[in-house]
């Protein structure tokens, strides 16, 4: 275990119930995991071959369940959370990053299905919602940016390590305002991932959310995925019109898709 994650889980109060007691199934519980040996080498070759393609996620819910499952957020954000439930089911459109064609980042960019390519230096995640994203994970054991210097994205920045066959993702410096739940913007969100195969083509990731303001303790679920070799992500280009975008002046993005004018009826 990384000191980053050693220090975030004493920090969290689960430091002593260790990383897989603290890594809890909000969603529904995986199937037992399967032994998997670990990789021979972290060589791109070997990464491609155990990691590279498209993987579709086993688990992916609804909106109405994904509504009704449980979070340790505080009192402020569980009211958050239940004005968008009240919100949609009474027909007042949630702006959700979908809804407005903004990246969803992380972490609910890793809510769906994903392309796993391989460079050098680390891997990159081709995922969708609200466009076509890229994430890059650097495993070439570089450290993350001074907190001074990191500009802030939708992705965020990932470093990884290795721990035996789980690949543990630190990740910061993702956008303040990104949708941590359905409908609900978050604060300044830490993921940690441990990424580990079950089976030749099983992979699960664990994740742990630490946002002091929007939950009370770190908040940990997990998605499990199975490889498809026969497809890859397509392009997404649904969002383009909402590229033509303008900000009020409070600095809010005014969310307008009425088309341009027809150059033709301009005179």
């Amino acid at each position: 275990m990384t000191s980053i994650v050693k220090a975030l889980l004493a920090a969290s109060g689960l430091a002593m119930l260790g990383i897989g007691a603290a890594l809890a199934q909000p969603f529904a519980p995986p199937p037992p995991a399967v032994p998997y040996p670990a990789f021979a080498d972290h060589s791109p070759e070997t990464l491609w071959k155990e990691l590279g393609g498209m993987w579709v996620m086993n688990n992916r819910i609804s909106i109405e369940k994904y509504e009704t499952i449980p979070q340790p957020l505080t009192p402020a954000w569980q009211a958050k959370k239940e004005l968008q439930i009240k919100n949609r089911a009474t027909g007042i459109q949630v702006r959700t990053a979908d809804a407005q064609c903004i990246p969803q980042g992380m972490p609910r960019q890793m809510d769906g299905n994903f392309e796993v390519l391989v460079h050098k230096d680390g891997l990159g995640f081709l995922t969708g919602g609200g466009g076509l994203q890229m994430r890059n994970i650097w495993t070439d054991g570089r450290k993350h940016t001074p907190e001074d210097d990191l500009f802030d994205t939708f992705s965020g920045e990932s470093v990884a390590s290795w721990e035996g066959d789980t690949l543990v993702v630190d990740t910061i410096g993702i956008r303040p305002t990104n949708e941590i739940l359905y409908g609900v913007q978050g604060h300044k969100s830490h993921v940690i991932e441990r990424i580990h195969k079950t089976g030749p083509d099983a992979l699960q990731i664990d994740t742990l959310v630490i946002d002091p303001v929007v939950f009370k303790t770190p908040w940990t679920y997990t998605f499990t995925y199975k490889r498809n070799p026969k497809t890859v992500m397509t392009e997404q280009n649904y969002c383009t019109a909402a590229l033509d975008r303008e900000v009020d002046k409070d600095g809010k993005e005014i969310f307008d898709l009425t088309p341009p004018p027809d150059p033709r009826d301009v005179k």
